[in-house]
């Protein structure tokens, strides 16, 4: 079955503008590796990595999954980082990884999930990057090391002015006005 989605999948990516910075506008994949060889698309983490190191104003996340691997991404930056995420289980009330990252970068984060009489109304579950200037990744991965080496995730970068305006509102809304600081 692997075989065919692979014979299947062999797009030749379009590539953006070449002066453009960042990752360039396309498909951007995590594979397993029996998938893996020989389907050309950017890679995830390389996207990821690429974009931390080369953003020049605030790089916005929304992600509900951070595990050290967002460290060592972060730690490439070199602009404010603000976090959006969520809270897996009801008895913490924040994220030590996040938590840890705020303190020794500029990473400030919020948490958004809602409660009602001990039901979960809502929570977060978008994977959206950010960054005026250089683009947007919207997609299914998480900052995690399985999201970003082993599990199919399949997201786009994306370069559209009104997409990416429409993103950063978005985001600057629910972090500025909806979801909630440790």
């Amino acid at each position: 079955m692997w075989r065919r989605f692979r014979d299947w999948a062999q797009p030749e990516i379009r590539k953006g503008p070449g002066s453009a910075p960042g990752p360039s506008p396309g498909l951007v994949v995590s594979l397993p590796r029996i998938i893996d060889a020989g389907f050309r698309a950017e890679k995830t983490e390389d996207v990821f990595r690429k974009f931390f190191r080369e953003a020049t104003s605030v790089i916005r996340v929304f992600s509900p999954y951070v595990d050290p691997t967002f460290t060592s991404i972060v730690a490439e930056s070199r602009v404010p980082i603000r976090v959006v995420t969520t809270l897996r289980k009801a008895r913490i009330r924040s994220n030590p990884v996040l938590e840890r990252c705020s303190m020794m970068y500029p990473v400030s984060v919020r948490y958004l999930h809602e409660k009602r009489n001990g039901s979960q109304m809502f929570q977060l579950h978008a994977k959206v990057l950010h960054s005026e200037g250089l683009g947007a990744y919207v997609g299914s991965a998480n900052f995690t090391d399985t999201s970003l080496r082993y599990n199919l995730e399949v997201g786009v970068w994306l370069r559209e002015k009104e997409v990416l305006d429409g993103l950063r509102e978005l985001f600057d809304h629910v972090f500025d006005h909806v979801a909630e600081p440790a």
